[in-house]
């Protein structure tokens, strides 16, 4: 084995002086004092260890390979194993030609565990599976408990929490209770803290709090306090999980500290993130920020891809809430990233983690597998149907299908069109009006749906005349989720009845609804960034129309002052000559002239005030439009301002305008957020309402209705059409393409409505355009509620 070179932050260098050497009696009696130190103190054993081996050079292998687990297992519980890999892997490939059986097998049980860290659920599997063939050739040892609890945590990961718990019973008949070995004890404690795992995750809060607290006892009988610490941490949970929020974030912030004591990096992360978990829960959203930036900066530390991409998703949402949707938006893609690597990594071997694989013969997962690392490129609703056409015939041959469908709601508007006849007016959806109550129970189940014969589907009457449905047979239904929302079903039919549905297929239809959800979800996060850019371009476009309207309406009173400022300097010229003598004047003309120099002043004053006036409340307008922090108004005021910077503009369209508001009305909101809401609807109304100049009027009215503040927008313009009104507020969508405009105004409307922490109402007026703008009166939600 080669010489282990010590890590730097212990400052021990290969060839440091000093070190005499350590024959074999000598290192037995270290490596069993170091396992009781490290066992209590990993922090205090690691420099030990790595004296150690720069001791070690003219030992026998087996003692040089016992150092370096030792290493290890210290290394580990502080985060620093990874490194390590290398080394382990050299000595395992010794250990090997040596014939060194028991070295072998925990050597293969290190590298699973740290495979599994870095979600390398294959590695994982082989290295692990190995080392529980070895165990059965070592019989009355206790070799075989930790692999076969590393293959628990590995079901665990793949969401099979029977199975998992399976194998850690089989661990368990393993062990004697009782045992005095340290390793024993050790062994004990780390098992029961799994099986509390998998108890919770099948919701036996009882019983896993049970498991638990006797993991815990265990620990503390060896001086183990990271898994003391790691308890606690399960213990939160399982507080949380009972609705005890207080217990719950007192025993996570006692298992975090813990954590931080005794260096259990991967402890300081998982309680980071239930933190964050119980601060969104609380609404404590600058906490939950804090605590899951902190969560993701120790899961990269551990080079943890679960758990980044946990943080990640729960950043995205943060961020999202928080309004700084460029971060929520960067947080998204690099969650996507990072569970399209996950589930890469994880499909093989997911249940054949105890067997042999034929290798001659692919199974369905394999062919799932080799589908699910296709690339597609998906950036249109058109690239989604392609991707979806292309998988096909593989899905229908993989699982032995008839036919599979999926129905997207692509405008987010509970209308779920089957995505092979999309586009195609004729085609009858699954829509909240017609089939909200099936809809609900997609939405309320977190399984897939098993009908083996569909003549007993609760609501088969219903779903029959739509595309693609049958009338016999069976079929699993797969709710499709982007952000904790219903946005598509995945349909997998079966005509006959002879062949039923088995746990291979349901798995199947789980990896198929995860290869789905990510085509829809890049789908989603491409356009999201599309309309992010047209949003900045349209906020651009509309301030710079609002700069030619007002510049060309102050041209006017500067035009008018500025000549009335020439007549001033005429008179003023001609009462020169009058004071040198050069000109007489009666005194009748001498008056006249102070009238005519005292009218051109008051209209240099009057059109200068005006040009000011206009300068001023555009000058309020823009800089609000880049501004987020909530102020406090006088509505009436405001309204003014804002419907005086679009008044050239509506006078050229013939357009007049009426404002009811009490001049009493104060709220508190951000300015910029309303002025740009009010600034689209207007514009909206002067393209789409009055075609060919044919004029009319809108009304603004606001009024207080509890703690809400109701604003009515309404012009007596066209109106719209009942297809527009399905539409009108998903981007992208207008009734001009091409003519100038983009469908983002209502849009805009919509999602800055929600960043102000109301919503926006289409009504139905007798003639014309209406709107309903619900806000809070007395400011909006802390942080924002901006998407």
């Amino acid at each position: 084995m080669q010489q282990y070179q010590p890590s730097p932050s212990t400052g021990l260098q290969p060839d440091q002086p000093g070190l005499p050497p350590c024959d074999d009696a000598a290192a037995a009696g270290l490596i069993r004092a170091l396992a009781v130190a490290g066992m209590r103190h990993p922090r205090c054993a690691l420099p030990l260890y790595e004296r150690a081996l720069q001791r070690a050079q003219d030992l026998p292998l087996l003692r040089r390979v016992q150092l370096l687990q030792g290493l290890f297992f210290s290394s580990e519980r502080l985060g620093r194993a990874a490194p390590l890999r290398p080394a382990l892997h050299q000595a395992l490939a010794e250990a090997q030609d040596a014939g060194l059986i028991r070295q072998v097998t925990r050597l293969h049980e290190a590298l699973g565990r740290l495979s599994y860290q870095a979600a390398e659920y294959q590695q994982a599997s082989a290295h692990w599976s190995e080392a529980l063939d070895l165990a059965t050739l070592q019989p009355g040892s206790l070799e075989g408990v930790a692999p076969c609890i590393g293959l628990a945590q590995l079901h665990f990961a793949l969401g099979d929490w029977q199975t998992g718990q399976h194998l850690l019973l089989d661990a368990q008949s393993q062990l004697r209770i009782g045992a005095p070995q340290l390793a024993a004890r050790y062994l004990q404690a780390k098992l029961l803290i799994n099986l509390g795992v998998a108890q919770f995750n099948r919701s036996e809060f009882a019983q896993a709090r049970t498991s638990f607290e006797q993991g815990q006892r265990w620990a503390r009988s060896i001086g183990h306090r990271d898994y003391v610490a790691e308890s606690q941490w399960h213990l939160a949970r399982c507080a949380q999980a009972s609705g005890e929020e207080s217990a719950a974030r007192q025993l996570c912030e006692q298992a975090l500290q813990s954590a931080r004591r005794c260096g259990y990096v991967w402890l300081e992360a998982m309680a980071s993130a239930t933190l964050t978990e119980l601060a969104m829960e609380g609404k404590d959203w600058d906490h939950a920020i804090q605590s899951g930036e902190q969560a993701l900066a120790l899961a990269r530390s551990l080079g943890a891809r679960r758990q980044q991409s946990s943080a990640h998703k729960a950043l995205a949402q943060l961020y999202q809430h928080a309004g700084r949707l460029s971060e929520a938006l960067d947080q998204l893609w690099q969650h996507q990233a990072l569970e399209a690597e996950l589930y890469r990594l994880s499909l093989p071997e997911r249940l054949s983690a105890l067997v042999r694989f034929d290798h001659l013969r692919q199974g369905p997962e394999e062919r799932m597998l080799a589908l699910s690392n296709q690339h597609f490129s998906v950036e249109t609703p058109e690239d989604l149907r392609l991707a979806l056409l292309q998988m096909r015939e593989q899905v229908l041959a993989i699982m032995g299908l008839d036919d599979w469908t999926v129905w997207w709601d692509e405008g987010s508007q509970q209308r779920f069109v089957s995505i092979a006849q999309a586009g195609k007016p004729e085609d009858l959806g699954l829509d909240a009006e017609h089939c909200g109550d099936y809809l609900q129970m997609l939405a309320d189940t977190q399984e897939p749906l098993v009908i083996r014969d569909m003549r007993l589907h609760p609501h088969g009457a219903l779903l029959l005349h739509r595309p693609r449905a049958q009338s016999k047979g069976g079929r699993i239904e797969v709710p499709l989720r982007l952000q904790q929302q219903l946005r598509g079903i995945l349909w997998l039919q079966r005509e006959s009845m002879d062949r039923a549905w088995t746990r291979e297929d349901l798995l199947s239809a789980s990896h198929l609804a995860k290869i789905c959800e990510r085509l829809l979800l890049s789908l989603d996060l491409t356009r999201a960034k599309a309309a992010r850019q047209e949003l900045e371009q349209e906020k651009f476009a509309s301030l710079g129309r609002m700069v030619a309207s007002i510049a060309h309406d102050v041209n006017t009173p500067i035009g008018v002052a500025i000549t009335a400022a020439s007549g001033v300097a005429d008179h003023a010229r001609r009462l020169g000559r009058v004071a040198d003598g050069s000109e007489k004047l009666t005194r009748s003309e001498l008056q006249a002239l102070a009238a005519q120099l005292s009218n051109a002043a008051d209209l240099v004053d009057r059109n200068l005030q005006r040009a000011a006036t206009l300068m001023g409340d555009f000058k309020r307008i823009a800089v609000d439009q880049n501004a987020e922090a909530p102020q406090r108004l006088a509505l009436k005021d405001y309204l003014q301002s804002v419907l005086s910077v679009h008044s050239p503009a509506l006078r050229r369209a013939r357009v007049d305008c009426r404002l009811e508001v009490e001049d009493s009305l104060q709220v508190q909101t951000v300015p910029g957020l309303l002025s740009q809401i009010l600034s689209n609807l207007i514009m909206n109304s002067l393209t789409h309402a009055f075609p060919e100049g044919q004029g009319g009027c809108l009304s603004l009215r606001a009024q207080a209705c509890g703690p809400q503040l109701r604003i009515d927008y309404a012009d007596n313009g066209v109106g719209l059409s009942e297809a527009a009104r399905t539409h009108v507020f998903e981007p992208f969508f207008t009734t001009r393409r091409g003519q100038g405009g983009s469908g983002l105004g209502m849009y805009i409307v919509a999602n800055l409505a929600k960043r102000l922490g109301g919503q926006a109402l289409l009504m139905r007026p007798d003639r014309g355009f209406a709107l309903r703008l619900e806000l809070p009166l007395q400011g909006m939600p802390a942080s924002g509620d901006g998407r």
